[in-house]
């Protein structure tokens, strides 16, 4: 069999189509994932409020799930009441998928923006196989984010006054 040198670029055009297709490698390939999803935009602020740590526990419990919730003054035998902010930690077992666990921030924080008891600070720890993020933020700008009866769901992260993850990023 014998080819003529034009039309040598081609069969190697073809051939290297046909490669491309049987090995998945083509532009179409994308197409069967998954799409990639995006977080609710805003979530209302609940109404009702919290008076004990065991009903806002409860609350969040029907949402998350392995949900802990505690105040630092509670747990912490060495906590000095005169120095140390009282900590609200709010512990979930995250699923490592960063738009559920921005999420559940967010549900967290207009849960606890309607708590009747004194907290200084809230911590939102996702726990994880590979460890855990956490996210920190003051009483006030808790109020802040709640202040309209909605929470930005993609700002929740950035308002933090603290953070504490490399599961996300």
């Amino acid at each position: 069999m014998r080819f003529d040198s034009k039309s040598a670029p081609a069969l190697a055009g073809l051939l290297t189509a046909a490669l491309i297709a049987l090995s998945g490698c083509g532009s179409d390939s994308g197409s069967s994932s998954e799409p990639e999803t995006t977080p609710t935009a805003t979530l209302d602020v609940v109404e009702q409020g919290f008076d004990s740590l065991d009903e806002l526990s409860d609350y969040v419990a029907q949402s998350l799930d392995g949900v802990e919730v505690s105040l630092e003054s509670e747990t912490n035998p060495d906590f000095n009441h005169e120095t140390e902010p009282e900590r609200l930690h709010v512990h979930f077992a995250s699923t490592e998928d960063e738009v559920k666990d921005l999420e559940a921030t967010a549900f967290i924080v207009q849960a606890t923006s309607r708590a009747g008891f004194d907290y200084d600070i809230l911590v939102v720890t996702g726990v994880v196989s590979a460890g855990e993020w956490a996210y920190l933020y003051d009483r006030s700008t808790v109020e802040e984010l709640a202040a309209d009866g909605q929470i930005d769901v993609a700002d929740i992260w950035d308002s933090a006054e603290q953070s504490f993850d490399t599961i996300h990023r």
